[in-house]
Protein backbone atom coordinates (compact mmCIF):
# COMPACT_ATOMS: atom_id res chain seq x y z
CA UNK A 1 0.00 0.00 0.00
CA UNK A 2 2.92 2.34 0.71
CA UNK A 3 4.14 1.73 -2.86
CA UNK A 4 0.62 2.36 -4.22
CA UNK A 5 0.32 5.75 -2.53
CA UNK A 6 4.01 6.62 -2.74
CA UNK A 7 3.79 7.48 0.96
CA UNK A 8 6.55 6.90 3.47
CA UNK A 9 6.87 7.18 7.23
CA UNK A 10 9.26 6.00 9.92
CA UNK A 11 8.39 6.27 13.60
CA UNK A 12 11.14 5.82 16.18
CA UNK A 13 10.40 5.54 19.90
CA UNK A 14 13.41 6.05 22.15
CA UNK A 15 14.49 7.15 25.62
CA UNK A 16 16.62 9.91 27.12
CA UNK A 17 17.99 7.37 29.58
CA UNK A 18 19.08 4.44 27.39
CA UNK A 19 20.26 3.53 23.89
CA UNK A 20 17.32 1.19 23.33
CA UNK A 21 14.79 2.16 20.65
CA UNK A 22 11.84 0.78 18.68
CA UNK A 23 11.35 1.57 14.98
CA UNK A 24 7.90 1.28 13.37
CA UNK A 25 7.25 1.46 9.61
CA UNK A 26 4.63 0.30 7.08
CA UNK A 27 2.57 -1.86 6.96
CA UNK A 28 1.70 -0.74 10.52
CA UNK A 29 -1.14 1.80 10.40
CA UNK A 30 -0.40 5.21 11.94
CA UNK A 31 -2.20 8.53 12.12
CA UNK A 32 -0.61 11.83 13.09
CA UNK A 33 -1.16 15.56 13.48
CA UNK A 34 2.00 17.61 13.85
CA UNK A 35 1.69 21.37 14.43
CA UNK A 36 4.24 24.19 14.40
CA UNK A 37 3.10 27.54 15.82
CA UNK A 38 4.51 30.34 17.93
CA UNK A 39 2.24 29.51 20.89
CA UNK A 40 2.77 30.73 24.44
CA UNK A 41 5.55 29.72 26.79
CA UNK A 42 6.58 26.10 26.25
CA UNK A 43 3.59 25.27 24.01
CA UNK A 44 5.12 25.88 20.58
CA UNK A 45 5.10 22.58 18.70
CA UNK A 46 2.93 19.54 19.36
CA UNK A 47 2.02 16.16 17.90
CA UNK A 48 -0.66 13.54 18.33
CA UNK A 49 0.49 10.18 17.00
CA UNK A 50 -1.73 7.08 16.95
CA UNK A 51 -0.30 3.59 16.39
CA UNK A 52 -2.67 0.73 15.52
CA UNK A 53 -2.36 -3.04 15.65
CA UNK A 54 -0.39 -3.33 18.89
CA UNK A 55 -1.26 -5.83 21.60
CA UNK A 56 -1.60 -4.78 25.23
CA UNK A 57 1.85 -6.10 26.17
CA UNK A 58 3.54 -4.11 23.39
CA UNK A 59 1.69 -0.94 24.38
CA UNK A 60 2.66 -1.35 28.04
CA UNK A 61 6.31 -1.85 27.07
CA UNK A 62 6.30 1.28 24.91
CA UNK A 63 4.75 3.34 27.70
CA UNK A 64 7.25 2.10 30.29
CA UNK A 65 10.41 2.24 28.15
CA UNK A 66 10.20 5.26 25.86
CA UNK A 67 9.68 8.95 26.56
CA UNK A 68 10.76 10.39 23.19
CA UNK A 69 9.46 10.00 19.64
CA UNK A 70 10.82 10.91 16.21
CA UNK A 71 8.58 10.95 13.13
CA UNK A 72 9.86 10.99 9.55
CA UNK A 73 7.18 11.38 6.87
CA UNK A 74 6.69 12.24 3.22
CA UNK A 75 6.98 10.17 0.07
CA UNK A 76 9.29 7.41 -1.11
CA UNK A 77 11.38 9.92 -3.07
CA UNK A 78 11.15 12.84 -0.61
CA UNK A 79 10.84 12.60 3.17
CA UNK A 80 12.20 14.33 6.24
CA UNK A 81 11.86 14.53 10.02
CA UNK A 82 8.70 16.45 10.92
CA UNK A 83 8.75 15.84 14.67
CA UNK A 84 11.25 14.94 17.38
CA UNK A 85 10.11 15.51 20.94
CA UNK A 86 8.81 14.35 24.31
CA UNK A 87 5.92 11.98 24.91
CA UNK A 88 4.03 13.58 27.79
CA UNK A 89 0.71 11.68 27.76
CA UNK A 90 0.46 8.11 26.38
CA UNK A 91 -2.97 6.47 26.41
CA UNK A 92 -4.47 3.19 25.22
CA UNK A 93 -7.78 2.97 23.38
CA UNK A 94 -9.95 0.95 21.05
CA UNK A 95 -11.63 1.76 17.73
CA UNK A 96 -14.07 -1.03 16.92
CA UNK A 97 -12.13 -4.30 17.13
CA UNK A 98 -8.75 -2.57 16.85
CA UNK A 99 -6.61 -1.37 19.74
CA UNK A 100 -4.42 1.68 19.46
CA UNK A 101 -1.82 3.66 21.39
CA UNK A 102 -2.23 7.46 21.32
CA UNK A 103 0.82 9.60 22.09
CA UNK A 104 0.44 13.29 22.99
CA UNK A 105 3.82 14.89 22.38
CA UNK A 106 5.64 18.21 22.69
CA UNK A 107 8.55 19.46 20.61
CA UNK A 108 10.10 21.07 23.68
CA UNK A 109 12.34 18.83 25.76
CA UNK A 110 12.30 18.44 29.52
CA UNK A 111 15.64 20.27 29.73
CA UNK A 112 14.10 23.30 27.99
CA UNK A 113 11.02 23.12 30.22
CA UNK A 114 13.15 23.05 33.38
CA UNK A 115 15.43 25.94 32.34
CA UNK A 116 15.00 29.27 34.14
CA UNK A 117 16.30 32.82 33.73
CA UNK A 118 17.06 34.91 36.83
CA UNK A 119 18.99 37.98 35.79
CA UNK A 120 19.03 41.78 35.59
CA UNK A 121 20.47 43.69 32.63
CA UNK A 122 21.80 47.16 33.25
CA UNK A 123 21.17 50.45 31.51
CA UNK A 124 22.37 50.58 27.91
CA UNK A 125 22.19 46.84 27.18
CA UNK A 126 21.01 46.21 23.63
CA UNK A 127 17.65 44.43 23.37
CA UNK A 128 19.00 42.09 20.68
CA UNK A 129 21.85 41.04 23.00
CA UNK A 130 19.33 40.24 25.75
CA UNK A 131 17.25 38.15 23.33
CA UNK A 132 20.36 36.29 22.21
CA UNK A 133 21.48 35.62 25.78
CA UNK A 134 18.07 34.29 26.81
CA UNK A 135 17.89 32.08 23.70
CA UNK A 136 21.31 30.62 24.54
CA UNK A 137 19.93 29.42 27.89
CA UNK A 138 17.42 27.15 26.11
CA UNK A 139 20.18 24.62 25.50
CA UNK A 140 19.28 24.02 21.83
CA UNK A 141 20.51 25.68 18.61
CA UNK A 142 18.79 28.96 17.79
CA UNK A 143 18.59 31.07 14.64
CA UNK A 144 17.70 34.73 14.16
CA UNK A 145 16.12 35.69 10.83
CA UNK A 146 17.42 38.08 9.74
CA UNK A 147 20.76 37.50 11.42
CA UNK A 148 21.55 39.95 14.22
CA UNK A 149 24.64 41.16 12.33
CA UNK A 150 22.90 41.32 8.93
CA UNK A 151 24.10 44.22 6.80
CA UNK A 152 20.93 44.24 4.68
CA UNK A 153 18.33 44.29 7.49
CA UNK A 154 18.71 46.27 10.72
CA UNK A 155 15.61 44.97 12.55
CA UNK A 156 17.50 43.65 15.58
CA UNK A 157 19.86 46.61 16.15
CA UNK A 158 16.91 48.99 15.69
CA UNK A 159 15.21 47.60 18.82
CA UNK A 160 17.45 49.88 20.85
CA UNK A 161 18.66 49.55 24.43
CA UNK A 162 17.00 49.08 27.81
CA UNK A 163 17.17 51.41 30.79
CA UNK A 164 17.06 48.34 33.05
CA UNK A 165 15.43 44.93 32.71
CA UNK A 166 14.95 42.06 35.17
CA UNK A 167 13.64 38.58 34.38
CA UNK A 168 12.86 35.61 36.63
CA UNK A 169 10.99 33.06 34.52
CA UNK A 170 11.51 30.19 32.04
CA UNK A 171 13.42 31.33 28.91
CA UNK A 172 10.46 30.82 26.55
CA UNK A 173 8.26 33.01 28.77
CA UNK A 174 10.93 35.73 28.81
CA UNK A 175 11.30 35.55 25.02
CA UNK A 176 7.52 35.75 24.55
CA UNK A 177 7.32 38.83 26.80
CA UNK A 178 10.14 40.50 24.88
CA UNK A 179 8.52 39.50 21.60
CA UNK A 180 5.24 41.16 22.51
CA UNK A 181 7.09 44.35 23.43
CA UNK A 182 9.49 44.46 20.48
CA UNK A 183 7.63 42.74 17.65
CA UNK A 184 9.09 39.26 17.16
CA UNK A 185 7.89 35.66 17.59
CA UNK A 186 9.57 32.42 18.66
CA UNK A 187 9.11 28.99 17.05
CA UNK A 188 10.43 25.63 18.25
CA UNK A 189 11.17 23.57 15.14
CA UNK A 190 12.55 20.04 14.87
CA UNK A 191 16.21 20.89 15.40
CA UNK A 192 16.30 24.55 16.39
CA UNK A 193 14.57 27.61 17.80
CA UNK A 194 13.64 30.20 15.18
CA UNK A 195 13.25 33.87 16.21
CA UNK A 196 11.80 36.20 13.57
CA UNK A 197 10.14 39.64 13.34
CA UNK A 198 6.34 39.74 13.25
CA UNK A 199 6.55 41.94 10.16
CA UNK A 200 9.12 41.75 7.42
CA UNK A 201 10.54 39.28 4.96
CA UNK A 202 10.51 36.21 7.18
CA UNK A 203 13.26 33.59 6.96
CA UNK A 204 14.34 34.39 3.41
CA UNK A 205 13.17 31.03 2.00
CA UNK A 206 10.39 31.02 -0.61
CA UNK A 207 8.07 28.27 -1.93
CA UNK A 208 5.44 28.30 -4.65
CA UNK A 209 2.15 26.53 -3.92
CA UNK A 210 -0.13 25.78 -6.86
CA UNK A 211 -2.17 22.98 -8.42
CA UNK A 212 0.92 22.07 -10.46
CA UNK A 213 2.98 21.17 -7.39
CA UNK A 214 0.48 19.62 -5.00
CA UNK A 215 -2.06 22.18 -3.78
CA UNK A 216 -5.31 20.49 -2.73
CA UNK A 217 -8.56 22.34 -3.41
CA UNK A 218 -8.63 26.14 -3.42
CA UNK A 219 -7.00 28.53 -0.96
CA UNK A 220 -9.28 30.10 1.64
CA UNK A 221 -8.89 33.87 2.04
CA UNK A 222 -10.34 35.58 5.10
CA UNK A 223 -11.16 39.26 5.41
CA UNK A 224 -7.85 41.04 5.78
CA UNK A 225 -4.46 39.50 5.26
CA UNK A 226 -4.71 35.76 5.94
CA UNK A 227 -4.76 32.76 3.64
CA UNK A 228 -5.23 29.08 4.51
CA UNK A 229 -3.96 26.61 1.94
CA UNK A 230 -3.54 22.81 1.87
CA UNK A 231 -0.94 20.91 -0.12
CA UNK A 232 0.38 17.35 -0.27
CA UNK A 233 2.80 16.79 2.61
CA UNK A 234 5.64 19.25 2.18
CA UNK A 235 8.40 18.93 4.77
CA UNK A 236 10.45 21.81 3.32
CA UNK A 237 8.04 24.62 4.24
CA UNK A 238 8.65 26.04 7.72
CA UNK A 239 7.25 28.92 9.79
CA UNK A 240 8.68 32.24 8.65
CA UNK A 241 9.13 31.05 5.06
CA UNK A 242 7.50 32.95 2.23
CA UNK A 243 4.82 31.16 0.22
CA UNK A 244 3.64 32.30 -3.20
CA UNK A 245 0.08 31.00 -3.55
CA UNK A 246 -1.10 30.69 -7.16
CA UNK A 247 -4.66 29.69 -7.92
CA UNK A 248 -7.27 30.31 -10.61
CA UNK A 249 -9.99 30.08 -7.97
CA UNK A 250 -10.30 31.02 -4.31
CA UNK A 251 -12.80 30.69 -1.49
CA UNK A 252 -13.72 33.61 0.76
CA UNK A 253 -14.68 33.11 4.40
CA UNK A 254 -17.98 34.79 5.27
CA UNK A 255 -17.13 35.10 8.96
CA UNK A 256 -16.80 38.73 10.07
CA UNK A 257 -16.74 39.94 6.47
CA UNK A 258 -19.06 42.42 4.75
CA UNK A 259 -20.48 41.97 1.26
CA UNK A 260 -17.86 44.34 -0.15
CA UNK A 261 -15.14 42.28 1.56
CA UNK A 262 -16.51 39.17 -0.14
CA UNK A 263 -16.53 40.87 -3.54
CA UNK A 264 -12.88 41.80 -3.12
CA UNK A 265 -11.79 38.47 -1.70
CA UNK A 266 -13.28 36.35 -4.47
CA UNK A 267 -11.17 38.29 -6.96
CA UNK A 268 -7.95 37.31 -5.19
CA UNK A 269 -6.26 34.52 -7.15
CA UNK A 270 -2.73 34.56 -5.80
CA UNK A 271 -0.35 36.42 -3.54
CA UNK A 272 2.69 36.34 -1.28
CA UNK A 273 2.46 35.46 2.41
CA UNK A 274 4.76 34.32 5.16
CA UNK A 275 3.97 31.16 7.06
CA UNK A 276 2.52 31.68 10.53
CA UNK A 277 1.60 28.08 11.38
CA UNK A 278 1.77 24.60 9.86
CA UNK A 279 -0.04 21.32 10.48
CA UNK A 280 1.08 18.03 8.93
CA UNK A 281 -1.77 15.49 8.89
CA UNK A 282 -1.34 11.82 8.02
CA UNK A 283 -3.50 8.70 7.94
CA UNK A 284 -1.39 6.09 6.18
CA UNK A 285 -4.21 3.96 4.77
CA UNK A 286 -6.77 6.71 4.23
CA UNK A 287 -7.09 10.03 2.37
CA UNK A 288 -5.21 12.41 4.66
CA UNK A 289 -1.54 12.97 3.81
CA UNK A 290 -1.26 16.74 3.66
CA UNK A 291 0.23 19.97 5.00
CA UNK A 292 -2.11 22.80 6.04
CA UNK A 293 -0.56 26.26 6.09
CA UNK A 294 -1.80 29.56 7.47
CA UNK A 295 -0.06 32.50 5.85
CA UNK A 296 -0.06 36.17 6.76
CA UNK A 297 0.48 39.02 4.32
CA UNK A 298 4.08 40.10 3.95
CA UNK A 299 5.14 42.93 6.19
CA UNK A 300 3.41 45.90 7.75
CA UNK A 301 0.87 47.50 5.42
CA UNK A 302 0.82 44.70 2.84
CA UNK A 303 -2.74 43.55 2.16
CA UNK A 304 -3.42 41.35 -0.87
CA UNK A 305 -7.04 42.57 -0.96
CA UNK A 306 -6.32 46.31 -1.12
CA UNK A 307 -2.86 46.25 -2.72
CA UNK A 308 -3.41 43.56 -5.35
CA UNK A 309 -2.06 40.08 -5.84
CA UNK A 310 1.11 40.72 -7.82
CA UNK A 311 3.71 37.99 -7.46
CA UNK A 312 6.67 40.27 -8.07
Amino acid sequence: MGVLYGRYYELTLYSRFSSEYLKITAPVQVKFEVSYYSGTGSIKGTAQITIYGLNVTSMDQIISKYDRVKLVAGYNDSFDTIFDGNVFIPSKGRSGPEQYLLLHCSMISQVETDARINKTWGSGTRVCDIVQEVAADLGVPYVFAPAIDSTSNNFWPSLGRVAKLSAAAPPYAVLDDLGRSFGFVVYRLVNKVLIIPVSGGGSGNSHEISAENGMEGSPLFTSGSTVNVVTRINTKILPGDEIVVKSRYSVASAQDASFSDQSQLTQVKSGKYYVGSIMHTGDFYSDAWSTSIQGDSRGVGWNPVTKGDANG
